[in-house]
């Protein structure tokens, strides 16, 4: 018989509860070191806060140096004779534009003097009943309405040619008048005195030349100078300046177009009020192929009405970086299947890309640091391959060699302000520009056949920021520092049939590279 015994069954147990009690131990101080969700929830709403009030000085930081910036370079002195060559330069289309109104305001005041008179002649004629006034057709307050001398001519300064324009303003407005009397006392056998002095003028009327410089200058004095070629002696001596003059000649395109819309109704044909045409294509005849042919016009849009272009770039901020969106294009396949080439033909049997590789192309001229295409030079004016220009960039340049878009292959030249046109044919879709610099401008101009009018898609890369006019139209424009692919902006464009004439302006923001490229495509393509 076994003897049993409890004694060590008893510390079994004991250690059996000890590691419980230590497990339960161990996970209850776990718990309670856990943090509690209020105290974190506050923990992080107050770094959130942090962080905000950190971010908010930062982004006021960036902004105000931006904006110093922006001031740094409006105050920026313009070379003396620069800028009175950019002064000429920009009134050249104004002064275009104004005079085309001009013609069109003394072609309407010679048709309301006309209709005016015709009336007037029968309400002298008219027969009066014995109980009529005596004065009842006596029409001679209309008749001394002043007729307009023409005084100015297509060269004469922008101020006396927008206030000739005010002056047809008054006379239109002033017969317009005489006619709505003249039409009532016709028909409803009234006295000609009576109506015509119950008659009342619109006050909606061109301001004078001197209130649009008030209002570009906002009630500060401009100041005048004997030495200024700038209408009404307006001084033009920083880029500011010549932004804000440029300002003061849009608005007198402006105002003129608007003038214009509202003396056309008078005559019962609206003008269309919006973007006009452009007003720098007036071109006569053909300007044959690429290598031949001047005087090939191109500038901005003709003020039409409220909405209408003006044709003068306001001062707008400088992007500092314009973000690529992505590929839109298989670059690669493209690089290798694409071909160069400047006619297309509908029924060709390939259908595949074509890059322009074959330009006349002409700069630098200096930009200033800026890419808002706020100065105009020659090129914009007029296509002229054998003009010599003696405004380009003073400096060291790179004559490049190769057409790399990122790596400048080519030897270091003196800039001495002396650009022509140059015929520049890249081995590639980059075409590089004939010597590079910071802070330039360039033009490249070439021509497209097509065997039909079309739409084509177009791709078009530029380093840094461009812009394209096609057949004198100013198509598309973008601004901003950006590294250069194939596919950064890819729109239609329409082409006629025939050739079509291509100028791109190329701004390089810095000292790096510059180039562009330009592939089209058929739009089902």
């Amino acid at each position: 018989m076994m003897k049993t015994t409890t004694e060590p069954n008893r510390w079994v147990s004991v250690a059996a509860w000890a590691v419980v009690l230590l497990i339960f131990a161990t996970g209850a101080y776990f718990l309670n070191s856990l943090p509690t969700p209020n105290n974190e929830g506050i923990n992080l709403t107050k770094a959130d806060a942090n962080v905000k009030q950190q971010q908010q000085p930062r982004q006021a930081i960036t902004r105000n140096a931006a904006e110093r910036l922006k001031q740094e370079q409006a105050r920026r002195a313009l070379p003396a004779n620069y800028a009175d060559q950019l002064v000429k330069q920009s009134e050249i289309l104004v002064r275009r534009n104004l005079n085309k109104e001009l013609n069109r305001f003394r072609e309407m005041a010679v048709k309301m003097r006309s209709r005016k008179n015709h009336l007037l002649t029968k309400v002298e004629g008219r027969k009066l009943p014995a109980s009529a006034p005596s004065d009842a057709n006596d029409t001679s307050q209309a008749r001394a309405i002043a007729q307009v001398r023409h005084t100015v001519t297509d060269a004469s300064p922008i101020k006396d040619i927008y206030e000739q324009l005010r002056a047809y303003e008054t006379e239109i407005l002033q017969n317009h008048l005489a006619v709505s009397a003249a039409k009532q006392v016709l028909t409803k056998g009234l006295s000609f005195p009576e109506v015509y002095n119950a008659l009342k003028q619109g006050s909606t009327r061109m301001p004078t030349f001197d209130e649009l410089i008030n209002m570009q200058s906002r009630g500060n004095e401009w100041e005048c100078t004997a030495q200024s070629n700038a209408s009404n002696g307006l001084s033009v001596k920083s880029t500011a300046d010549l932004n804000r003059y440029r300002n003061l000649l849009g608005q007198t395109m402006r105002q003129a177009g608007l003038a214009a819309t509202r003396l056309e109704n008078l005559f019962g044909k609206p003008r269309q009020i919006g973007r006009g045409g452009t007003a720098g294509s007036g071109n006569s005849g053909n300007s044959g192929s690429a290598g031949g042919g001047s005087g090939v016009g191109y500038g901005s849009g003709e003020a039409a009405g409220e909405g209408g272009t003006e044709g003068i770039p306001i001062d707008v901020p400088k992007t500092p970086y314009a973000v690529y969106a992505g590929a839109q294009l298989d670059k690669e396949m493209v690089q290798a299947q694409a071909l160069p080439g400047r006619r297309f033909a509908k029924n060709a049997q390939r259908k595949g890309w074509l890059y322009i590789n074959t330009w006349y192309m002409i700069g630098p001229w200096e930009n200033y640091g800026r890419d808002d295409f706020a100065i105009v030079h020659p090129p914009e004016i007029a296509i002229d391959f054998d003009a010599v220009y003696t405004d380009g960039q003073i400096g060291v340049g790179k004559e490049e060699t190769d057409s790399h878009p990122i790596h400048m292959i080519g030897e270091e030249v003196q800039l001495d302000g002396t650009l022509r046109w140059k015929f520049m044919q890249s081995e590639s879709m980059h075409n590089t520009v004939p010597v590079t610099s910071g802070h330039s401008t360039y033009y490249a101009y070439t021509e497209l056949y097509f065997d039909e009018a079309t739409t084509m898609l177009v791709a078009i890369g530029t380093d840094d920021s461009g812009r394209v006019w096609i057949n004198g139209k100013d198509v598309w424009q973008d601004t901003g520092t950006s590294w250069y692919n194939i596919d950064e902006h890819i729109e239609p464009f329409h082409f006629d049939q025939g050739w079509n004439r291509i100028l791109v302006r190329l701004e390089n923001g810095g000292g790096g590279p510059a180039g562009f490229s330009f592939l089209i495509i058929p739009q089902e393509g």
